[in-house]
């Protein structure tokens, strides 16, 4: 009888590089080759920062970049952080040769539209721009119609945007303060391509802030075009048992809902769907 091959999902990783952005941000690479050759754009894996029981909870996180030797073939992937908290300042004190215990791949990856002349407009705000390199990478050698519009406050949470140069995408970058890009919000820009359509077929994708997403997904709705947001949620368990990060999310019927559990049926989630 035919057996199915089960995925790896412990994965016990050396640090190989730090980054340093600035301002709290960093990046981290992973030599995680079993991870990288089983990890879409979209999914996520939970690290644990310590072997001790402090911190207790694992930290999410999506792939930033997913990481080639020179014959194109997987070695790693790499995290994108900012410090707000504990986790996050141990990941950032981290350097060649520290250990970190990761559990994934996790969720369900992006999904693009059958259509091959479909526009895919990927919409981040600051550290939710971190799954999009990793989406660049995967489907740019498949010749999609590829665009990043990216938002900060300021130039100051944006340093991490290099990375993006030569991806495959064109990107547009918008910050509140004007300092890069055009000023405004990320939204200034996509309502200025979604208007730029004209009849072509588009998809968006986000993830960054709930209010973002939340006015990402009522733009796209005005405009008819599909909309899917990677909610960044509390996942300590990544398995849909903690119940710790469910969204709601609207039933068949009219007036009908539910909580749905992001780990396992997300974090990927149909815009039209969330009660934002």
């Amino acid at each position: 009888m035919p057996t199915t091959e089960r995925i790896k999902l412990l994965h016990d990783v050396a640090v190989t590089r730090r980054t340093d952005f600035g301002h709290g941000y960093f990046e981290l690479y992973l030599d995680a080759p079993e991870l990288a050759r089983e990890m879409s754009a979209g999914q996520f894996f939970n690290i644990r920062v310590r072997s001790e029981l402090f911190p207790l909870l694992r930290r999410p996180f999506s792939s930033f970049d997913l990481l080639k030797d020179a014959r194109g073939k997987p070695v790693g992937v790499s995290i994108l952080g900012h410090t707000v908290g504990q986790g996050t300042r141990m990941l950032a004190g981290m350097g060649e040769g520290d250990r970190i215990h990761l559990n994934g791949p996790l969720g369900h990856p992006f999904e693009l539209p059958e259509n091959p002349d479909t526009r895919i407009l990927m919409v981040g705000g600051g550290i939710g721009l971190a799954p999009f390199l990793h989406s660049i990478r995967q489907w740019a050698p498949e010749k999609r119609d590829l665009m990043l519009l990216a938002g900060g406050r300021s130039q100051r949470d944006l340093g991490f945007m290099k990375r993006f140069a030569n991806s495959g995408a064109n990107i547009l970058i918008a910050s509140e303060d004007g300092s890069v890009g055009v000023k405004g919000r990320v939204t200034v820009l996509l309502e200025a391509e979604l208007k730029a359509l004209k009849g072509k077929p588009a998809m968006v994708f986000t993830c960054g802030p709930w209010a973002m997403m939340d006015a990402v997904a009522q733009i796209c709705l005005q405009a008819g075009v599909p909309s899917y947001a990677s909610l960044e949620s509390i996942m300590a368990c990544g398995y849909g048992v903690c119940n710790g990060c469910v969204a709601k999310v609207k039933e068949d019927n009219e007036h009908g809902f539910r909580y749905a559990k992001t780990c396992v049926e997300g974090t990927v989630m149909d815009c039209s769907r969330l009660i934002w």
